[in-house]
């Protein structure tokens, strides 16, 4: 018994031992915890008692210490310096001519082969007016001696006829004329492009970035135009127009060169030739844009896209680019081809003096000639007066200005001036056009040519649908009647319901697209100029406006309005149309 109360004794000590251990352990836990929460507690305000963090508690302090404003990071500061981007920028890196002057932009755009036969407005010599600078009178007419200019215009054309005679192209040219007014051989095809764009932007460098990735990736590569046209809103393409003008200045001229070089291929091959020239390839492109549109045809037919303001865009860049293939052909190609160009309007306008001369004898053959020559090369010699002499107080004077391959120029220009070509001679043009309509409407023409078996079928529903076109073919009994559901023949010699009392509604239709056409030449003379290419943007916007404004015109008074056809009557309109017809 005493051996087991020892025992328990033993035990009861033992458990009294461990129960003071574990009480000193946890007192210890206690203060090692309570000094840790203590320096937390105390660390802000031993920090804050040696340097204050705001400027009250500096203040407070006596201002003994002043905060210091906190630095702007670098990439911050790079960022607010820069400039912001306007004008047309890269699909790929948002960047555009401000960010990147020294890259090369391009458009993206669609271009298609056309072949038109001669008999059917497509000569090529009838067009550029090589029959109209062939056929003028080999010395100045008495008739013109009292036109002020008219002399030095006559000069400017001997001289570039002078050029062309004996050429291979004067002598294919004169040929076709001849067999077309004697009614043979007229159905030799002549091949063109026709480009059209929705008006993205991409840097060459980044095409070819990407060209490389599509054809790379892994799981899903894409050709080069099947990739190109994902960056391009999904809009068919297979080419890049190259944007050269006064602001690719910066950018590297072996760059330029390897641009037009790559475009140029792709031109041939869509020709399956190289171009003679391509300065009157490119002329050629931008006559059949200008003219699709004057016709109302729907541009998105042939890739799925592009408005009227991006195809304007295209067309600008365009007169851009023949402006510097107009220098180099003096170099690189024949000097016939720079003087022919320049000296069309010139020709034209003679040309046009001449046939309506009291002396002028319509029934010889070289009359015939000039006659229809004047109203086939209207379109084209107004678009090369805009393009040479937009800008010179002397429209028949040497060009003066410099350019090299880059575009960019050793002058100013600021404004089209009030005496530029197209706006002292504008009427004479008119003449041309409205000329131009007759003859037209005489070979049944009522499109612009460029219509191919891809859009045949939809084209007239596509003009009505995406340009709202206002309908005049409530009773018309030309062309335009005759293309319309309601017509019941397709004959130009539609008889005129009796209800139309004026003849200029009669030809309405007929006159509707060179009147349209002549309305956006003469908003062009007011937005192009060489070396001005600031706002080509905006002028793009204003021509589309322009453009519109003719389709929705309710009937041939008011697209006279809009034109701004105010001082010609219309038994004149009316007099040269029926001249044009017969010529």
């Amino acid at each position: 018994v005493e051996a087991g109360g020892a025992a328990a004794a033993s035990s009861a000590a033992l458990a009294s031992a461990n129960s003071i251990d574990a009480d000193e352990s946890s007192e210890s836990n206690r203060s090692m915890f309570a000094s840790m929460f203590s320096s937390l507690l105390t660390a802000p305000s031993s920090s804050s008692s040696q340097q204050p963090r705001t400027r009250a508690s500096a203040a407070a302090g006596g201002g003994s210490a002043v905060a210091e404003p906190k630095a702007q990071p670098a990439w911050m500061a790079e960022m607010e310096a820069m400039a912001d981007e306007t004008g047309a920028t890269c699909a790929v890196c948002q960047e555009g001519r401000t960010l990147q002057p020294s890259e090369l932009l391009g458009l993206y755009a669609y271009v298609k082969k056309v072949s038109l036969p001669s008999s059917q407005g497509g000569g090529k010599g009838d067009i550029d007016g090589t029959v109209v600078l062939l056929s003028l009178p080999t010395s100045f007419p008495s008739s013109l001696k009292s036109a002020g200019d008219a002399e030095a215009l006559f000069q400017k054309a001997r001289d570039a006829a002078k050029a062309l005679e004996g050429s291979s192209h004067a002598l294919s040219a004169m040929s076709s004329a001849a067999n077309s007014i004697t009614g043979s051989g007229g159905g030799r095809s002549n091949y063109y492009i026709t480009t059209v764009s929705a008006g993205n932007a991409i840097h060459i460098s980044c095409h070819k970035k990407a060209k490389a990735a599509d054809r790379n990736h892994p799981k899903a590569p894409k050709s080069e135009w099947e990739g190109a046209s994902l960056r391009n809103s999904r809009v068919t393409c297979n080419v890049i127009l190259p944007m050269v003008s006064s602001k690719t200045s910066k950018v590297p001229l072996v760059s330029v060169e390897t641009a037009l070089s790559d475009h140029n291929a792709i031109i041939a091959n869509t020709l399956g030739a190289r171009p003679k020239s391509i300065l009157w390839n490119c002329l050629h492109d931008v006559r059949f844009l200008l003219l699709r549109m004057a016709y109302g045809e729907a541009l998105n037919v042939d890739c799925g896209g592009g408005s009227s303001s991006s195809n304007f865009l295209l067309a600008l860049y365009q007169l851009y680019s023949a402006d510097m293939f107009a220098l180099n052909a003096e170099h690189d190609e024949s000097v016939e081809v720079s003087r022919h160009a320049r000296g069309l309007s010139a020709g034209f306008l003679v040309g046009v003096d001449v046939v309506d001369g009291p002396d002028f004898n319509r029934h010889e053959a070289r009359s015939k000639r000039l006659e229809r020559g004047v109203a086939d090369a209207a379109p084209m010699a107004a678009l090369c007066s805009i393009l040479f002499y937009n800008a010179d107080s002397k429209p028949y004077g040497n060009a003066k200005e410099t350019h090299d391959l880059s575009g960019s120029q050793q002058h100013e220009r600021k404004a089209p001036p009030p005496t530029r070509q197209w706006e002292l001679y504008k009427s004479k043009f008119l003449v041309g056009l409205i000329r131009c309509a007759g003859h037209r409407h005489s070979l049944g023409l009522t499109d612009s040519g460029c219509v191919t078996s891809r859009g045949i079928s939809t084209v007239r529903k596509n003009v009505e649908k995406s340009r709202s076109f206002a309908d005049w073919s409530g009773g018309s009994c030309d062309d335009a009647a005759a293309d319309s559901p309601s017509s019941s023949t397709g004959t130009a010699q539609t008889k005129v319901p009796s209800r139309r009392t004026s003849m200029i509604d009669e030809y309405s239709g007929a006159l509707r697209p060179m009147l349209t056409l002549y309305a956006v030449f003469n908003q062009l003379s007011k937005e192009f100029v060489l070396g001005e290419d600031d706002g080509t943007e905006e002028s793009s916007e204003r021509l589309a406006a322009k453009l519109e404004s003719c389709y929705k015109a309710e009937d041939i008074h008011e697209l006279l309005e809009i034109a701004e056809i105010n001082d010609v009557g219309h038994d004149v309109i009316c007099k040269y149309f029926e001249k044009g017809a017969t010529s």
